[in-house]
Parts: C-alpha cells; structure tokens; sequence
C-alpha cells in the first residue's frame, strides 16, 4: 500500500490539503478536537502564503505523501539557514543548519513508512545544501513524536518554555 503513495515536492495546488492537514495536527497536538478548531480567512490567507513560501524558496522544501485515492495523507517540511556571521568561533561561522517542522502523516496511514521516507528526503535536502545539524521541535506532551525523533537519532538538547503574559505580570507583580 505504502508503494502507491508518493512522496514529492508540494505545489500550489495542495495548498487546500495541506492546510486541511495543519488542522489535523494542531487538533493532534492540542488535544482539541478538529471540528473545535476554527481559523479565520486572514489567518487562512497567512497559512497559505507560508505554504507558497516553502513552494518557491529554494532554501525550503514542503512535502506531500499522495495517495492515489486519498490525496494528500502527510506533509514534512524543512527550511535552511545560516548562522549569523557574528561568531568567532569557527564551528558556528557561516554553518547551514536545517530545521524540521510539520511532520504529519494521517492516522489511517500510519506504521507504513512514510514518516521515515519523508525525514529521508528532507535531510536528502539538507544533505544536498551542505547542511551537516538539523533541528526540530515537538511538543512535550506528544510521547509518540519523541519516541519517532529518538529513534531517528533526535535527542532533546534545550527547553522551550511557555507562559501566558498575564501570569507571568502577576507573579512579577506579587514578587513571586
């Protein structure tokens, strides 16, 4: 089954899908249910324009695993950038890193491969620009995204930590 989905470079005319498919896996990291999550037409609007950017930027790259039937059944994308030319040290001068974000493959196609094909050209990508570290990020809470990028060699290296902004003005407030 896995044989007859594709995985190929992203074009204008998935847009649609993939927006569908972000849905799909904020409602996966959320916890909310897909009905629950509404956008608006300018926040639709931006989700696009993103997705075109990764379409026309050569230093981007958005996948799609099409099913023949299906359509669109999983989405990757990795963006390349460059280290700031503000260093003295020599390992951070001018180095490429990738960064790895929106891996999603649908519930239904799951266990199949198609993660593992599409990190394989995403790094592919990378790999061909040089880029020698990759970075991504998952939520905490999703044990089955960081067993997937444990075993792909992703280990956790810092925190990211949120807050809402009222909270973080009471507790400063309080002197707590």
């Amino acid at each position: 089954m896995t044989r007859k989905v594709k995985i190929v470079a992203a074009s204008g005319e998935d847009i649609p899908q993939l927006i569908e498919l972000a849905f799909q896996l904020d409602a996966h990291v959320s916890g909310a249910p897909r009905e629950a999550l509404q956008m608006t037409a300018k926040g639709e609007a931006e989700l696009a324009r993103r997705f075109q950017t990764f379409i026309d930027n050569p230093y981007k790259l958005l996948l799609v695993a099409k099913h023949p039937r299906a359509g669109i059944i999983g989405m990757g994308d990795i963006a390349l950038w460059k280290h700031a030319e503000v260093w003295e040290t020599p390992e951070r001068q001018g180095q490429w890193y990738g960064v790895i974000d929106d891996v999603w493959v649908e519930p239904d196609f799951r266990r199949q491969g198609l993660n593992r094909r599409m990190v394989l050209e995403l790094v592919a990508f990378a790999r061909r620009h040089d880029v020698e570290s990759l970075r991504l990020e998952y939520s905490a809470s999703n044990i089955e995204a960081a067993e997937t990028w444990r075993r792909m060699g992703f280990l956790p290296v810092g925190v990211r930590a949120a807050a809402c902004v009222t909270d973080v003005l009471d507790l400063l407030d309080d002197g707590g």
